[in-house]
Order: structure tokens, then sequence, then C-alpha cells
């Protein structure tokens, strides 16, 4: 009966060991011996955990036995087992670790560095059990699985080689991560819009026919639209302006090719991007802190001109929204031809990236 009672002793002890081996959390080995004790507190913190790349390992664990020890070897497996072999995770490489800072049990420097196996060295002295001590590797390679978990076996010796049979043992497990990516873009923006009158944004823009009324001798005639232009171009953005000055048939009222001051009684057909006084029309180009610019030709309060394919308005950068009043104005003489007098003026943007 007593022998009975012994086995089934052994069979739950059997048991509890599966379940502490199956949490995962710590995980609890025997030693290669039946004196070696366990390393408690064990904890394998990876600075970067993502799959196959270099980053700082850092050991921590409490001795377990007060003895005399010479060597720590940390050995990276497929499984904490002691009972099968150390195969070393894919990818994961220890060669060029370096010992980058250690606490606790102190004094060892790196005998050897090997892809899956680090072996610390220290003239043989007493460590006590209890004694929490770190040990820190730079540059160790994780595994190239995404996700991979892996293990670190590790054991204490007398030897200063981490021969014989090791004082201390414990196991540490640890898992790579698959890094989330991030990608946005910004795409190429040009915000451009032209309108008798845009009060707000594009959106608002309004009206696209000018009515300058009837021609005399007397009077300057005049009128205005507003354009909005804003990019994120690194290269900035420019309006050139097409069209034919004012006809009616055959019958032609002369652009000013260079800015001219307007002098009713003269044929002069031309426009500006500034405020006027002589005849009060326009407005100077503002809002939104836009850095679009008006070219020389069309830049000068009073003065107006007009050559189809000039560029208006640029910028050598990106900006902001800006907006720009384009003044128009006619001048006849006493003998213009009666007639409907038109013109039609495109204005067109581009934005270089």
């Amino acid at each position: 009966m007593g022998r009975t009672l012994h086995r089934i002793q052994q069979l739950i002890l059997v048991a509890v060991a599966s379940v502490l081996l199956a949490g995962g959390s710590g995980v609890l080995l025997p030693g290669r011996q039946a004196s070696a004790a366990e390393l408690d507190n064990r904890s394998l913190r990876i600075e970067d955990p993502t799959s196959g790349e270099p980053t700082r390992h850092t050991f921590t664990f409490e001795y377990g036995s007060t003895a005399i020890i010479g060597s720590i070897v940390f050995e990276y497996c497929t499984s904490p087992l002691l009972a099968l072999p150390c195969d070393t995770p894919p990818g994961l490489d220890a060669s060029g670790a370096t010992l980058a800072g250690q606490t606790g049990e102190t004094n060892f420097v790196t005998q050897t560095l090997q892809p899956g196996r680090i072996v610390l060295t220290r003239i043989p002295s007493m460590a006590n059990a209890g004694t929490t001590s770190s040990y820190i590797f730079n540059n160790v390679v994780n595994p190239t699985g995404a996700p991979d978990t892996f293990y670190a076996r590790i054991s204490t010796y007398t030897s200063v080689d981490g021969s014989g049979s090791s004082v201390d043992f414990g196991a540490v497990v640890n898992s790579t991560t698959q890094g989330v990516g991030i990608s946005s873009e910004v795409p190429p923006i040009l915000n451009f819009c032209v309108g008798v009158s845009i009060p707000g944004d594009c959106s608002t823009a309004d009206g696209h026919l000018i009515d300058l009324g009837d021609l005399t001798p007397s009077k300057t005639s005049s009128g205005a639209s507003q354009m909005l232009v804003g990019t994120n171009a690194d290269f900035g953005v420019s309006i050139a302006a097409y069209g034919s000055t004012m006809t009616s048939g055959n019958n032609v009222i002369p652009a000013l090719a260079n800015p001219t001051l307007s002098a009713p009684g003269n044929a002069q057909f031309g426009i500006n991007l500034r405020a006027n006084n002589n005849p009060v029309v326009g407005q100077n180009p503002g809002g939104g802190g836009g850095i679009v610019t008006p070219t020389p030709r069309y830049d000068t309060p009073n003065q107006f001109a007009f050559v189809s394919g000039d560029i208006v308005a640029s910028s050598l950068d990106s900006t902001r929204i800006r907006k720009f009043t384009a003044s128009y104005i006619v001048n006849v003489p006493p003998s213009q031809s009666p007639g409907v007098y038109s013109a039609t003026v495109t204005y067109i943007c581009t934005a270089s990236f």
C-alpha cells in the first residue's frame, strides 16, 4: 500500500511540472543535476522587438545558489527544455553582440560569441543566492519570424568557460513582433478659380461676364474680375493670361504692349493686378498669407498693359491662398467705329511640382 501511494505522489508532481511548463511566463525547468538551483525572477527585455532588427537584450535574474561562479552561458533556443537540442531560432545572431552593462554580480567580460550562444567569464568568485543581477547586450539580431517566440537558457558555472555541470539554471521566453506600417500621402494640390467676384473660397466664385457699358471718348470704361490661387507645389505657381483685345468684326481697340497710364480719347485696352485711382478700379493682392505676386508689367497702380501669353502673377515656392483682382480699362478715340466690342481673356494656372 505504501508503494502505491508513493507512485501516485510522483504522478501528481509530474503533472504540476507540466502545468508550469505550459504557463509560458517564467518557464521553470529542472537543473542539469540534482543539486542545481533555480534562477529566480528571470526576464528578458528586448528594446526593439521587430523581427530581424539588431537591438538590445537585457537579461535579469536572481542567483539561486551561494556558490563560486566563474561564467554565465546564455543560449538562444527554439525550446526551453533541456532534454531537447538547443537549435538557434532562424535569423537570430548574437555573434556581434557587445556587453554594454552589468549589475549585481559583475566583473564579467565576454569570452565567446556565437550566433546562438554568449559566454561571459570572470575570475571565479562567490555569488550569493538572491542577488539580483542584469546583463545588457547590444547588437543582438532578433529572429526573423514575424512574430516568432523564442527562448533563452541561462546557466551559471564554477568554470570560467561554461564547461562542466551548471550551478544554477533557468529559462526565459520572449517573442518578436511585426511592426505596424503607417503610410499616408500628401497629394499635389492646386487651388485656382476665376470669377467676376469671389467673396470666399473657390466654391463662391460667381460670374464670367463683365459689362463695360457704352464706350465714349470722354471717359475710361473699366471693370474687374477676381482669381484665387494656392498650391503645395515645391517650385511654385504661375498664372498666364491669354486672349485678344476688344474687337467688333474687323474693328480693333489696340492693346497696350507696355504699362501705360489711362488716357481717355485714345485707343487703349489693358489690365493690371493692383488697386487704381485713375480710374478707380481694382484691389491689391491679399488674403491667406500667400506669396504669389504680380509680375512687373502688371504690378504698377494706374498703369495697364496686355500681351497675350504673359505671366501676370507667380511664386517660386508653395503658397497659401492668394486673391487677385484683375482690372480692365478701355479707352476709345472719337473716330472709333461703332459696334459691339468684346474680348475673352483666359487665365491658365500652372504649378511646378
